[in-house]
């Protein structure tokens, strides 16, 4: 019997943006600018990942409970 040989996968990056859009404006997110909170949404109302949204970690975990603070007002989509 031959042994499978296995090829490793290459793993194809996305690089991630550095430009934190709350970082830049020294600003925070907020649930009353939900204009802004809508841009990181996807078509079907969820919350985009920090690798498609561009935003660091600390404004991703700040930005994903005003937007479930917004959408509790009814003023974003669930």
């Amino acid at each position: 019997m031959k042994k499978k040989k296995f090829k490793k996968q290459i793993r194809k990056e996305r690089p991630i943006s550095t430009k934190c859009l709350f970082c830049e404006t020294k600003t925070s997110p907020s649930y009353k600018n939900y204009e802004i909170l809508s841009k990181f949404l996807s078509d079907r109302g969820r919350i985009l990942s920090r690798d498609r949204s561009g935003i660091c970690a600390k404004h991703q975990r700040k930005m994903a409970s005003e937007i479930q603070r917004a959408r509790f007002l009814a003023l974003l989509p669930f």
